[in-house]
């Protein structure tokens, strides 16, 4: 637990029931999770790992059912909510969240995870004993914890297949996942869901002018919420229409409520030419409002920094690809004095579409629009096969993609936002362990509504997106700081669930409630519509694989496999299409390669 806190700990104990918990010294200022470590109020105890938002409105609502908290933290807080509400309480807690509450009137224990997912939360049920702790490596500490692994899982983070939401590398140890709550009395477990998110249902009554203003409202809102009761905050601040909103909308209620105060930003540079420079956009952005900014110069910052140190320290195979350039971020935002960074998470989730929607238009039969979209997304002339992938194959059943592949030499056509396996992954193994089968079925189900809604709810309930939210807010952690997202707010995300699509994406635009929301507050120009995609990190993983770590990935995959012993993968095959990524690059190769990289470091310091 030292890379969740260690400067502080305490133990609570009364029977067989023990809580406990860590933190940091910054972590016990009011704001963060506070003084108090673990909470006991009459016939409940409580530990949490949380920062709530919105505290005076659940105080207004704990004073409606005459319950008064114990004190002024979030676990106090939390420990009131459930008195109030019981179990229902995870609907009135608006934050980062995930605790740990024993009733002892009840003997029950009541686990649960925002729907967010920063905080993580991991159990084994051993015969007669739950064991729940923040990490994976705290459960394998207890000397009655099994350490046997689990292949099938592992093989499923090397191919870069995360549907599977609660198994983990570990055979004995599942995951809660975001959103869900735990609850166990006497023998019966029950895991529940606890958050929806909200059936998507366009309200045109709100004009879009008027959603707009509304959209402004709830971001500053949010903002207020999170930032520090002192000192600065710091904004991980790209070129894109994101994290820009959250810094204009900052800094707008600081210039409101706090005179002389400013966001802090900090912005990776990179080099001109590459497809991830967005320096000019971030220079312009500061500029507006007279702020400051850190540069951090992606030349600097590696891919891969010490991998056989990190992978022997991460809990699973899974790592993140930009992981040194987002602690680069974090170390950045100690280094301008901020202990809270907010980042730009929610905006591609909640507020723009891809193409797909453009299947809708063919599927309903809205053949007109469908050309006249097609024509001002400027996807004139890019051919049949283009129209195909976006207009046609996005609403083809799944028995019909897999019947193409009779046609395509024993390929199936892919399902839309489904990843593809990697070419080295041993078919026997994959048979055997039913690992596209396991994807598909814990995939979020589609349904019958389109498919631009579809791809909405994908992006917010599709267990990916916590596990790497909750992988980054741990790396700033380690460095010092609280990661915030106030786009990630459920007001927000409620707010946004009820908006029409075309203020997603609709002709040449895409993001247009969000950029009209914040329109005053940025630069005209870094609003205007874009002809392409600025900031992608694609250049950078490319380079940084086929040229800088070279012989570290050559050495591993030449050497005998550890993921070939448990025959998960393929050895000829995936040399063999690692020269081809040498020769030929590639963004979705190039990941499942260090994926499967990633996977075989952490597999070796196992054995």
């Amino acid at each position: 637990m030292n890379s969740r806190g260690c400067q502080h700990s305490g133990v609570w104990r009364e029977g067989q029931a023990v809580l406990a918990v860590s933190r940091y010294e910054w972590e016990m200022e009011p704001g963060f999770s506070g003084a108090v470590l673990v909470v006991e109020d009459g016939d409940l105890v409580v530990a949490a790992d949380a920062s709530l938002f919105y505290r005076q409105d659940l105080r207004r609502a704990l004073r409606r059912e005459h319950i008064r908290p114990g004190g002024s933290t979030a676990s106090h807080l939390i420990l009131a909510a459930y008195r109030a509400w019981g179990t229902a309480c995870t609907d009135r807690l608006e934050g980062d969240w995930a605790f740990i509450l024993w009733d002892r009137q009840r003997r029950r224990v009541f686990c649960a995870r925002d729907f967010g997912g920063k905080r993580p939360l991991f159990y084994a049920e051993l015969e007669d004993m739950l064991l729940v702790a923040s990490t994976i490596s705290a459960l394998l500490a207890h000397p009655r914890c099994p350490h046997d692994l689990n292949p099938t899982a592992i093989a499923a983070d090397a191919a870069g297949l995360f549907a599977a939401v609660q198994e983990t590398a570990y055979r004995a140890i599942s995951l809660l996942p975001a959103g869900w709550s735990l609850e166990k009395e006497g023998r019966a477990t029950r895991l529940s869901r606890h958050w929806h998110p909200p059936p998507i249902r366009p309200d045109r009554r709100l004009g879009f002018e008027a959603a707009a203003e509304e959209l402004r409202s709830l971001l500053m809102r949010a903002v207020a919420e999170r930032l520090p009761s002192a000192g600065p905050a710091s904004v991980w601040l790209s070129g894109g229409w994101d994290s820009t909103a959250v810094f204009g909308a900052g800094e707008r209620v600081l210039h409101s409520h706090a005179a002389g105060q400013q966001l802090r930003a900090v912005s990776l540079s990179y080099p001109p030419g590459d497809p991830g420079r967005e320096d000019e956009l971030i220079a312009a952005v500061v500029a507006h409002w007279g702020a400051p900014v850190k540069w951090l110069d992606i030349a600097g910052i590696p891919l891969l920094d010490r991998p056989h140190e990190r992978a022997a320290a991460r809990d699973e195979p899974f790592a993140h690809a930009f992981e040194m350039g987002n602690r680069a971020l974090a170390e950045g935002s100690r280094q301008v004095g901020a202990r809270v960074a907010f980042d730009g998470s929610g905006g591609d989730q909640l507020f723009q579409v891809t193409h797909v929607y453009l299947a809708d238009l063919f599927r309903t039969l809205r053949w007109m629009r469908l050309a006249r979209e097609w024509r001002l997304k400027g996807l004139r002339g890019t051919g049949p096969r283009n129209f195909f992938l976006w207009a046609v194959q996005p609403v083809l059943p799944w028995p019909l993609l897999s019947a193409a592949a009779l046609l395509r030499g024993g390929r199936p056509l892919r399902g839309y936002l489904e990843r593809p396996l990697p070419g080295w992954m041993d078919a026997r193994f994959v048979r055997a362990h039913g690992l596209l089968e396991r994807e598909r079925r814990h995939t979020p189900p589609r349904g019958g509504g389109s498919r631009a809604d579809y791809e909405t709810l994908w992006y917010i309930t599709h267990p990916y997106f916590p596990r790497v939210f909750a992988a980054v807010a741990g790396f700033a952690l380690e460095a010092g700081v609280e990661l915030r997202s106030p786009l990630y707010d459920r007001r927000i995300v409620e707010f946004a669930l009820s908006r029409p699509r075309e203020e997603r994406s609709s002709g040449n635009e895409t993001k247009r409630l969000l950029r009209r929301a914040v329109r005053g507050l940025l630069p005209d120009h870094i609003l205007a519509p874009r002809r392409f995609k600025t900031g992608t990190s694609g250049g950078y993983l490319d380079r940084s694989l086929r040229k800088h770590h070279t012989a570290l990935i050559e050495r591993t995959f030449r050497e005998p496999l550890a993921l070939a012993e448990l025959g998960i993968v393929d050895p000829a095959a995936l040399r063999r299409l690692w020269s081809v990524y040498l020769r030929q690059g590639g963004g979705e190769l190039g990941v499942n390669l260090f994926l499967t990289l990633q996977a075989e470091l952490w597999l070796r310091t196992r054995r």
